[in-house]
């Protein structure tokens, strides 16, 4: 399991590929047809397709499948004209390393072009690890009958114009594997490529046909609830050597017994030791983060440490609670009073808004934590190459540099023509005019990231230390409520949907907290954190940026109606 950025999802490059032939046969028979989608960071970026002239003839029961006649490819170009531009069309898109072949029973279109390559030149460099929708639908979708892309796409409802046409298909494989893509993070944790890699080829056991871990500690899948919870693996001797949560623990605890060589050795390892398995049902996933952060800082398991995950959302930081704040990509956000926006979808697009904030306003680029401006210090190459404003020697004074960082916070959240949004739009159309429109739609991608981001802006900027909000997680059955005051989790309600929603006694309750916690003088009282407040405050903020529905919560202000929470909180 890699922890290396290079390896995450979102910097990987996925080529969605469908083909038409002349048959089954990679050897007898032909292309006819080929379309390539290009994927990054979770978005189509790119595409390629075309008829090919076979050089042999379609048969009739072919023409009736696909719709594609000996007429239709008489002259379009033969495979060896178009297999420059199919490797051309096989590269890495931006800063991304990896390549992966993505299709529907992939093996099919693969072998394919591979031999088509190998008839032109023996050798010819066409070699990519490869990904099936199949396989993943095998291990998603295990309850529907039938794995084939007809009936994955209906199950799903996609919609598809044109069934057997290469790019109709490709376009409906790549909207599956985006589905999978975010199941598979969000339900199993899978961030990485190499997790997903391993993932497609886990073997798919039954309760009669139990992995050897499994069988060791005499576990039944179905048993486990499906729902969210923190799960306990214990050493033969009742230590607990890892904690972990679950959006579904039934779901989250399978991905671990399915028997695979090719698990990494820290997971192979704790497998290994692991005798006893127990778990605690939670109210909502928020609640099993939290739970979670709580009990590893108890027991401090031993493979927390050794199996520590990362998230891949980046954060742009500007650290205004120092006197000469810098700005800087980040993955979590602290309780640091600094501000934060994001989470961004894109490394890239933070990248290219931290150089366009150095750039435009001269900011400091060193992140000593604890500047001491001095008269008369040597200044770095920035300075001297007119990069920055030097605060270190004291060639800028601390109100001129707040006026600059005012001015990047304006530049990344404002509406005015000098705003970033507006720069990037005029930057997209004008590509778009001269007709470049590879990098109109790179500005395009990186102004779609920003608007979503600043869509909801306004509960990130400032640390959540400064924030009065009410969480609302609905589950299936019930609806659980969190109170953050000043940041700090004060309360929580759990309400069952079909007994408490419309309880007087109930709503009397909440009214009652909501009065004290928000409105009464107590709301001027600043909490001394704990470290475990302090851990939990991390939680939430992060829990906060990253969840996709904006409906989730609510900020309190001194002028919020109390007939607004209370309708929030109940509706």
């Amino acid at each position: 399991m890699s922890d290396t950025k290079t390896d995450t999802l979102y910097n990987t490059t996925f080529i969605v590929c469908d083909t038409e032939t002349t048959g089954m046969s990679p050897v007898s028979n032909r292309l006819t047809e080929i379309a390539l989608l290009k994927i990054y960071n979770f978005e189509l970026v790119d595409t390629y397709k075309t008829l090919i002239n076979p050089q042999q003839y379609i048969p009739s029961f072919i023409t009736k499948l696909t719709g594609i006649t000996n007429e239709d490819v008489m002259n379009k170009p033969e495979f060896n004209n178009i297999n420059q531009d199919i490797l051309t069309f096989m590269t890495p898109y931006s800063e991304s390393d990896n390549i992966v072949f993505v299709g529907h029973n992939v093996s099919f279109d693969y072998k394919f072009i591979k031999e088509s390559f190998n008839r032109i030149k023996k050798g010819e460099e066409f070699d990519f690890k490869t990904l099936c929708t199949c396989k993943l639908a095998r291990r998603i979708l295990k309850k529907l009958k039938s794995k084939s892309l007809t009936n994955v796409t209906a199950h799903l409802q996609i919609e598809r114009s044109r069934h057997h046409r290469a790019y109709d298909d490709a376009l409906a494989t790549a909207k599956v594997f985006l589905y999978f893509l975010e199941y598979l993070e969000d339900n199993f944790d899978i961030e990485t490529l190499s997790e997903l890699l391993i993932y497609q080829n886990t073997k798919i056991y039954t309760e009669e046909n139990k992995s050897p871990a499994l069988r060791r500690i005499n576990l039944r899948l179905k048993d486990l609830p499906s729902q969210p919870g923190v799960y306990f693996m214990k050493s033969r001797s009742g230590e607990i050597i890892y904690i972990g949560k679950a959006k579904n623990l039934r779901e989250r605890v399978s991905t671990y017994f399915r028997h695979n060589s090719e698990l990494s050795y820290k997971i192979r390892k704790l497998l290994s030791s692991v005798h006893h398995l127990e778990f605690e049902i939670t109210k909502s996933e928020l609640s099993a983060l939290i739970l979670e952060s709580r009990l590893i800082k108890k027991h401090k398991p031993r493979f927390n440490t050794a199996i520590k995950r990362f998230r891949y959302h980046p954060f742009l930081k500007i650290n205004i609670q120092d006197d000469y704040p810098y700005v800087e990509k980040v993955f979590e956000i602290e309780n640091d009073g600094a501000n934060y926006y994001g989470p961004f979808r894109s490394g890239l697009t933070v990248n290219m808004i931290v150089k366009d904030i150095y750039d435009k306003f001269k900011l400091r680029k060193c992140s000593d934590k604890n500047l001491k401006p001095t008269p008369g210090k040597s200044t770095c190459m920035y300075f001297d190459i007119g990069r920055c404003d030097a605060p270190c020697n004291i060639s800028i004074s601390q109100e001129e540099y707040a006026e600059q960082v005012q001015m990047a916070h304006n530049y990344i959240v404002g509406e005015s023509k000098s705003s970033l949004k507006l720069i990037y739009r005029k930057t997209m159309i004008q590509y778009s005019e001269h007709l470049n429109f590879e990098k109109a739609s790179f500005f395009r991608d990186r102004l779609r990231d920003i608007e979503k981001v600043m869509s909801f802006q306004k509960v990130i900027t400032s640390t959540i230390n400064d924030k009065n909000i009410i969480i609302k997680c609905n589950q299936q059955i019930n609806r659980e409520i969190f109170f953050i005051q000043n940041g700090k989790l004060v309360n929580t309600f759990y309400l069952e949907k079909e007994n408490e929603f419309n309880q007087e006694e109930t709503k009397y309750e909440i009214l009652e907290s909501v009065d004290y916690f928000f409105f009464s003088i107590n709301k001027y009282v600043k909490h001394r954190y704990t470290q475990q407040e302090l851990d939990e405050i991390k939680v939430i903020s992060n829990w906060l940026a990253l969840t996709s529905d904006r409906r989730t919560f609510l900020e309190i202000t001194p002028e919020s109606p109390k007939e607004k929470i209370i309708k929030f909180i109940f509706e």
